[in-house]
């Protein structure tokens, strides 16, 4: 058995040798003009267009050490990313690659900082370090703990919102509760932070982009017969479900382009896990053709793959089991989201919210990327199965020096509260504009009916009803 490999990658950060590129308060003044010349240093316009496409012919000559080399995800991009998993064996070890690279980068006249870790992440912040060549040990997590808050590629807004309250490095956020920093800052920062710990996976996706999945048929003569249009739709489907097995993907969403005398229709199908299957492909684009309004005769076809995953392969066993459920459900959403469209496929996704009406989502099921809860979101909280969209108020006919009302009325009728269970405080951050704060109590009536009730300012509502 082979071992596991821990994945490395490695980021080189460049500057242009014997220059510095000034891009402020340059505009007027023309191209490859000589502005000033201090200690060797020549100031020149900065060229963004020129300066990506210089980045572009360096990311393709990297391919002699790493076959995935990536531009970073900025508006001006000044790394490159490679991914050298498995690689330095290769070259004698990690350090004798970055000095490889680094004396072949030299010789084209680049000053370059390299920097190599267990995730994109860390490695993107090792390079704001004033160091040629900075390795990361294995699992060093005291290294990216060191590293400052603007190494999680935060936007600017959120950096300076650091500055304000004093946190300079990630080992401080690493510190505080994670729902806080969600609350206060947004899942953004909890993704960028499990990305630079490695705790959620982070892609390198080379800057060659892979060819579309596409197919297309055009027409000589336009047609109007649908047996004849779902024969060259079924054609289509085979042929890019081959070019997904080419690639061990499966499609979640397809796109069916129709093209006629008087205009154009799209035929959108989103799956709940990705499928290769090119007969469930078919089935699900066959339902859209039944409710399709085609613009006059059709001239042309093209299904488009408009997202894609890798396949997951299920060892089948020789008897029937529960093995098969998960499937037989993705086949359940996927024939409904096709016949109903798939904005009517929902589920509600607990969402991290003190107040309980906010505390969800709704999300298509079908179509989309899925992504398993967070551990500490598998377990539900005592929460009621019905819960108002408002609170409604409720009439307090006895009420006892602590806990929940002893008598009150609800829709009409008088009920006493039997037994109780509480309270649980609710309250709201500051930051989002009106203080919100409630006591919960789970009631149980002499009516056999389990009431969510809350008091706020002295007065009570009910919430919600346990089943």
């Amino acid at each position: 058995m082979r071992p596991q490999l821990k994945r490395r990658a490695v980021v080189v950060y460049e500057e242009r040798q014997g220059r510095r590129v000034v891009a402020s308060n340059m505009a007027n003044i023309a191209p490859g003009v000589l502005v000033a010349e201090i200690s060797g240093a020549t100031l020149e316009p900065y060229d963004s267009y020129a300066d990506r496409v210089t980045l572009e012919k360096l990311a393709e000559w990297c391919e002699q050490f790493s076959p995935i080399v990536a531009l970073e995800e900025a508006e001006r991009p000044e790394r490159l990313l490679l991914d050298i998993t498995g690689l330095p064996s290769f070259f004698g070890g990690e350090s004798a690659l970055a000095e490889r690279m680094g004396r072949a980068l030299a010789r084209r006249g680049l000053i370059t900082r390299f920097a190599i870790a267990d995730t994109l992440g860390a490695a993107w912040g090792l390079t704001l370090q004033d160091i040629a060549l900075n390795i990361a040990a294995a699992g060093d997590q005291e290294a990216v703990a060191n590293l400052p808050v603007a190494a999680l590629r935060l936007s600017l807004p959120t950096l300076q919102m650091f500055r304000e309250l004093g946190l300079q490095l990630v080992g401080q956020l690493l510190m505080l509760p994670r729902e806080s920093l969600r609350a206060r800052f947004g899942q953004e920062l909890l993704d960028r932070l499990s990305q630079i710990l490695g705790t959620k996976r982070e892609l390198i996706t080379p800057y060659r982009a892979e060819p579309e999945l596409a197919a297309e048929r055009s027409l000589e003569e336009p047609l109007d017969s649908l047996s004849i249009l779902e024969t060259i739709v079924a054609q289509l489907v085979d042929e890019v479900a081959f070019a997904l097995a080419t690639r061990h993907q499966g499609a979640l969403r397809l796109e069916c382009r129709l093209v006629g005398e008087r205009g154009e229709a799209l035929l959108s199908v989103g799956l709940f896990e990705a499928s290769g299957d090119p007969r469930h492909l078919l089935e699900l684009l066959r339902m859209r053709l039944e409710h399709a309004v085609c613009p006059g005769p059709v001239s042309l076809v093209r299904l488009s793959v408009l997202d894609s995953a890798k396949l997951v392969y299920r060892q089948r066993e020789l008897f029937t089991s529960n093995q098969d459920r998960p499937r037989e459900l993705a086949l359940l959403i996927d024939r409904l989201s096709g016949r109903l469209g798939r904005e009517s496929v929902l589920r509600a996704r607990l969402a991290s919210d003190a107040q309980p009406e906010y505390a969800f989502r709704y999300e298509m099921l079908a179509g989309g990327s899925q992504r398993r809860l967070p551990a500490e979101q598998r377990t539900l909280p005592e929460r009621p199965l019905l819960l108002e969209p408002r609170p409604i108020p409720i009439e307090v006919l006895a009420l006892a020096r602590t806990g929940p009302p002893v008598q009150f009325r609800f829709q009409g009728e008088q009920q006493r509260t039997q037994r109780s269970w509480g309270p649980e405080r609710i309250q709201t951050g500051w930051w989002r504009g009106r203080y919100i704060r409630r006591d919960y109590y789970r009631v149980e009536s002499d009516r056999g009916c389990h009431y969510w009730l809350f008091r706020s300012a002295g007065k009570w509502f009910l919430h919600g009803i346990f089943d």
